[in-house]
């Protein structure tokens, strides 16, 4: 299978799961696991280049079907584009400098702290509906926190993840 159509096939299912499961946490961001892990791991374990966006918009567009959405309405799909493109940035900027896995933590975090942020963003847009803040931070603060949050963490799971599926193949 080409690793573009796998990208396309793993962000799909990434945005299946995002689009069928109902918010188990209640908190702002927390889902960003369901789909940067497994398109930023696709990204770094098979390395074709453009996966990210590819596999970020597919994750995106099946989470839409099921009524929901990565960073907000449809008008806002450019910023999953956005995000798509920081996790592809991430795993250029680490192949380039030929980092380990381990090494490469601090970048992917950072990674899926700017992908889930940019998908924060269209909170700001329309008018706010906070129902509860966050870490008693009220207001857009709180929210755009749990984002980043949420999003340092999927790049970690993320690095970890490659880190293993790579060292699992080099072993005879």
């Amino acid at each position: 299978m080409p690793r573009l159509l796998l990208a396309i096939v793993i962000g799909g299912l990434a945005g299946l799961a995002f689009g069928v499961t109902k918010n188990p946490l209640s908190l702002p961001g927390h889902k960003a696991v369901l789909w940067i892990v497994p398109v930023l791991t696709v990204r770094w374990v098979y390395g074709c280049w453009g996966s990210g966006i590819v596999g970020a918009m597919a994750a995106a567009v099946v989470a839409m079907t099921f009524g929901e959405a990565i960073a907000g309405p449809r008008m806002f799909l450019p910023l999953v584009l956005l995000a798509g493109a920081a996790l592809e940035a991430t795993v250029a900027i680490a192949r380039g400098w030929r980092l380990r896995w381990w090494a490469a933590l601090p970048l992917a975090a950072l990674g899926g702290l700017v992908a889930n942020v940019l998908c924060f963003v269209h909170r700001l847009v329309g008018p706010w509906h906070a129902r509860h803040s966050v870490l008693n931070i009220p207001g857009p603060g709180g929210f755009l926190l749990s984002f980043a949050m949420f999003g340092l963490m999927s790049g970690l799971i993320a690095a970890a993840l490659a880190g293993f599926i790579l060292g699992a193949r080099k072993k005879p």
